[in-house]
């Protein structure tokens, strides 16, 4: 077993030191890697400015400034109101905001009060949202401003101070136990895909290049034994089935060195689980890249030329990555449904969406893995059945 281990050594090897093999397997997967991670990875975030100009200067002015400064994603900047006249002249904010004096005073007194807009076209989305936020605050400003008065009335006799603490009061509550709640419903079909595009297309990604890479070395094979490679390696002491299983473990190499890379990205940069996730993710990965070998070499047993053995390679690949759930869910029914019944990528995928997301575990996804794991014992021993050192049969 160990001349076995020595020719996938020796394969991987060769592998490595090859520039084109190497960026097709390792270099191409990084690239879409960082792709998907600036396009899905990033969480949604908003940053801009409120130029604001507060010629008020009072208790409410203050208040409304406060809190628009503690929403994520937004920072106030302070300016005289010449300032931000002549900063709107030269175009350097397309928006600002004045809180004119006397502000503080009109809602403390009940009378409606404003904030004036100076905006140059329509200012740009950030300044669109922020105007969105700052009239929001403002509106709950004078609803608080309405309930203390409102209190303020109904017990003229209480103190100031005593009337504060019962609106503060009043607001806490509404705050805790809000009148109308918003809930986000998935419509997903599948609700073990998750919420995330993302999280679906990371483990499809990682079984599409397993079977992509491994079966394209199917070409490896048929070259050598078209060169005579094969048989000259048989003239040693290596038995026929060393240099079979020397292939197949070539192969599981080969698809570990890219799933180990590609994973290793996932989890360090993206944080897509925890250390137990990494380590189950990468058993699966073997279990992938086994059936994945083991198709390798149906395919370079039965190929007669290179271009035969890519053509077959693509095709299959291609049939498993679009009808087995890569890029859309199949759904529970339906022809694509059948159809992706007939890939390894289905199953495969959905045992490395549970695992990586951390919703299940190798145990709870046994039934996708004994399928998975069932291919590659199948399609190694037809494998075997037909393997052919030599051009002729042999």
């Amino acid at each position: 077993m160990s001349r076995a281990f020595l020719v996938a050594l020796i394969g991987v090897k060769r592998f490595i030191a090859d520039r084109g093999d190497l960026a097709f397997g390792i270099a191409l997967p990084i690239a879409l890697f960082a792709l998907m991670t600036g396009v899905f990875g990033g969480e949604a975030s908003f940053n801009g400015t409120a130029h604001v100009a507060d010629l008020d200067g009072g208790r409410a002015a203050s208040e409304l400034l406060e809190r628009l400064e503690r929403v994520d994603g937004v920072s106030v900047r302070r300016y005289a109101k010449p300032d931000l006249d002549d900063a709107l002249d030269r175009s350097a904010i397309l928006n600002g905001f004045v809180l004119p004096a006397g502000f503080t005073a009109s809602l403390d007194a009940g009378i409606p009060a404003e904030v004036r807009i100076l905006r140059r076209g329509n200012g740009g989305d950030a300044a669109q949202i922020i105007t969105a936020i700052l009239q929001g605050i403002a509106a709950d400003l004078a609803s608080e401003s309405r309930i203390r008065n409102g209190v303020a009335a109904l017990a003229p006799d209480a103190p100031p101070q005593r009337v504060d603490a019962a609106v503060q009061r009043l607001i806490t509550d509404a705050r805790a136990n809000p009148p109308v709640r918003v809930e986000t419903q998935s419509l997903s079909e599948d609700p073990d895909d998750g919420d995330d595009f993302f999280s679906r297309l990371l483990p499809g990604m990682i079984v599409m290049f397993l079977l992509f890479s491994i079966t394209l070395g199917a070409q490896t094979i048929v070259e050598e034994r078209r060169n005579g490679t094969l048989e000259r390696l048989l003239s040693t002491r290596l038995r026929p089935w060393e240099l079979f299983a020397g292939k197949f473990l070539e192969g599981v190499g080969r698809g570990m060195l890219q799933a180990l890379v590609f994973l290793g990205l996932a989890f360090v940069v993206l944080r897509v689980g925890g250390p137990l996730a990494f380590v189950q993710s990468a058993a699966l990965a073997a279990i992938v890249a086994a059936s994945a070998s083991a198709l390798a070499l149906i395919i370079a047993a039965v190929a007669r030329t290179q271009d035969q053995a890519s053509w077959i390679a693509v095709f299959i690949t291609m049939f498993m990555t679009v009808f087995g759930g890569t890029f859309f869910p199949v759904g529970d029914s339906g022809a694509l449904n059948i159809l992706s019944r007939f890939t390894l990528n289905k199953y495969a995928i959905d045992a490395f969406d549970g695992v990586i997301s951390g919703a299940a575990t190798l145990a709870d996804r046994w039934a996708e893995i004994a399928v998975v794991g069932g291919a590659a014992i199948a399609g190694l021993a037809a494998a075997r059945l037909i393997f052919r050192v030599s051009s002729e049969g042999k």
